[in-house]
């Protein structure tokens, strides 16, 4: 840490002898203004794949601002997301992190994580990653749909959608330069370019990224004695973005590069497997091209062609047994390339004062690896040779959808939806949606129905002993949402839902090998209670959530807490200086597997506070100290790869430091 604060402090020196413009992003006084319903006319685009207002469309949507990004320094997208209701995780302090939206705990594959619309999730087994590769300073904002969205947008939108939609070119020339430093060797430098001429409506931007981190202290008895003192427990991440936009075209492309140890992976106390000297590499490449006209006052066409890239690189090093008398070790090497190309087109259509129609067609080819190419070195201390390229599938996607809405009177609205798949590895499959929404004054309710399905991958078919006849898992979903405003600095809001998840995709231990197989059920009753008050130069919020999962014998699942909140305020203390304070409580778990230290399964509830402190544009230079874990509280998430639970990272400092051009 101390490298890194010093590098800090030689760096504001520098900067703050230049000359810099005013940020572009909303000052405090202009957030403070903004009221709750303010928030709910914020246009969105994931919800309907039509910019809509929040309150209009058929979901539940939570918005992560920029602004609250900035204030509350942000270093992880599930830090972000931690702060709303609905969301729990397995945070296995490694290289990946589980997010779990309403009570079903996965592996991160009943969620879509969008890039400005684009899918980033692994394309072999159709989760996603999580951890410090998403360039949050390039965001304007995180739009977080709740429930199943397949109708619009296929596999895997089962439990949500979240939509990190990037900073546009738009606005003029700006630009910004950051500096982190922090525990655990944490250091991040992020930047970002940008500049528009409106009258020739052509602009440009370009943002780039690199974090590292150790994240906390695992090493023996602080790990919960799951790995020795010598762990290697690292991440290094590299983000880099641009976008191009000339009238109605736009050019984008989003790279990620995310380098981490795999040391958690495993229980390597008492196994046969090092902490150290792994590497995981996987990179993550989204390139597009969006096209959108305005034909008529009632027609507009968009069209976007988009390659995706998911690679577990040939330089990966997921395992290494050690060295025994009779075996000299070996160090398994990794390879697994991935990749799509595809096209969609949609119509939207303005019937008279009633009406809005949307529809669309999608076609997708993949080619994706069977399954993982492996080499082995024969020794602990000799790297493997790169492994050969796998066996590929090429798979294909054709699919439509259209979407109605009709206005029933200048309150109530009606919409409805169905889409179509016709997939050459797992069929066929439709997935209606309906929603029945009343706006009027302060009060917006809705009532919603949805499906969803998760499609098995190449990652289910092949897992083990392997299994050909797998079929997509489905959800039926059931909610009410109803937001009240008491007046323009006080609103509240509730969801009540019921999901029904069937034909599960679910491990079955064979013999002494494993498959998937289409078994077992997952229930979920839940609501999640949510207010929001702003107080002149005080805002303030807290939400709750109640999870009842269980499955097909009324067994609660496991990994699950049934009761969640958060609560936070923001004080602008001056124009210059803001002060944040969040806490989260995570309701006691129930482990997989027994946890050794403990003799049960039982993972205790938890109180974590985080606060930032923030001194803003002071002659362009913004200066925030982070603080996570306060209280340096001892906490544990759940462990579903051994008998054992995750600590979760100790108190960390960190201090960032902005320069606005």
């Amino acid at each position: 840490m101390k490298k890194w604060m010093l590098f800090l402090l030689m760096a504001i020196g520098a900067l703050s002898n230049g000359h810099a413009q005013e940020s572009d992003s909303l000052k405090a006084e202009d957030i403070l203004k903004m009221s709750f319903n303010d928030l709910m006319n914020t246009q969105i685009v994931s919800a309907s794949k039509i910019r809509q207002q929040i309150k209009d469309v058929a979901a539940t949507v939570q918005v992560i601002t920029a602004e609250q990004i900035k204030e509350r320094a942000y270093f992880t997208l599930e830090e972000a997301l931690s702060d709303l209701p609905g969301f729990q995780f397995r945070n296995i302090v490694g290289y990946n992190s589980y997010v779990f939206m309403r009570g079903a705990p996965s592996q991160n594959n009943l969620i879509l994580l969008l890039i400005d619309g684009i899918q980033i999730n692994e394309l072999n087994s159709g989760g996603f990653y999580g951890g410090g590769q998403f360039n949050l300073s390039d965001v304007e904002r995180i739009e977080v749909v709740y429930g199943p969205a397949s109708a619009l947008y296929g596999t895997n939108a089962v439990s949500g959608i979240i939509n990190i939609i990037t900073k546009d070119p738009e606005g003029g020339k700006a630009g910004h330069i950051s500096l982190l430093g922090g525990d655990y060797n944490t250091g991040m430098v992020d930047f970002s370019l940008k500049d528009f001429n409106e009258a020739k409506n052509i602009g440009f931007s370009l943002s780039g990224m690199y974090k590292s981190s150790e994240k906390a202290d695992l090493g023996g008895a602080k790990g919960d004695n799951n790995w020795s003192d010598e762990m290697e427990n690292y991440e290094n991440d590299l983000s880099l973005s641009a976008k191009i936009k000339i009238k109605n075209l736009t050019a984008g492309i989003v790279y990620q590069d995310k380098r981490s140890s795999r040391s958690t992976y495993f229980k390597t106390e008492g196994s046969n497997f090092l902490d150290k000297n792994t590497l995981w590499n996987i990179s993550f490449l989204n390139g597009y091209l969006k096209y959108a006209k305005t034909l008529s006052d009632q027609i507009s066409l968009h069209s976007m062609l988009y390659y995706r890239n998911a690679t577990v690189n040939p330089n990966s090093i997921g395992d290494i047994i050690k060295a025994t008398d009779t075996y000299p070790g070996s160090q398994i090497g990794y390879y697994r390339p991935n990749a799509l190309i595809g096209t969609e087109n949609q119509i939207n259509y303005k019937a008279g004062k009633r009406w809005m129609i949307i529809g669309g067609v999608i076609g997708e080819i993949e080619w994706l690896s069977e399954q993982f190419s492996k080499t082995s070195s024969l020794s602990e201390d000799k790297e493997p040779s790169e492994p050969p390229k796998p066996e590929m599938l090429d798979n294909h996607l054709f699919s439509y959808y259209a979407q109605a809405e009709y206005a029933i009177s200048d309150y109530l609205s009606l919409t409805g939806g169905i889409r179509h798949d016709i997939s050459s590895y797992y069929g066929q499959v439709v997935t209606p949606r309906t929603g029945l929404i009343f706006n009027k004054n302060k009060l917006t309710a809705k009532i919603l129905y949805n499906r969803a399905f998760r499609a098995p991958k190449p990652w289910d078919y092949k897992y083990g002993i392997g299994n050909g006849g797998l079929t997509p898992e489905k959800m039926n979903s059931f909610e009410a949402d109803l937001c009240y405003s008491f007046m323009e600095n006080l609103s509240i809001g509730a969801s009540l839902y019921k999901n029904w998840i069937e034909d599960k995709l679910t491990l079955e231990i064979v013999g002494e090998s494993y498959r998937i197989i289409n078994k077992n059920k997952l229930s979920t009753l839940g609501y999640e209670l949510y207010a929001n008050y702003s107080l002149k130069k005080l805002l303030l919020y807290t939400n709750y959530t109640y999870s009842d999962s269980y499955d097909q014998e009324d067994v609660f699942i496991p990994e699950i807490s049934m009761h969640t909140a958060n609560a936070g305020f923001t004080y602008s203390c001056s124009k210059h200086i803001k002060i944040n304070l969040r806490a989260n409580y995570l309701g006691e778990r129930k482990n997989p597997l027994t946890i050794p230290n403990t003799g049960n399964k039982i993972i205790d509830n938890a109180l974590i506070l985080n606060g930032c402190l923030s001194f803003l544009n002071f002659n362009g230079l913004d200066f925030q100290l982070k603080v996570n874990n306060i209280l340096n509280q001892e906490y544990y998430h759940p462990s579903n790869l051994f008998a054992g639970r995750y600590r979760q990272p100790q108190r960390t400092f960190a201090l960032k430091i902005n320069y606005n051009f």
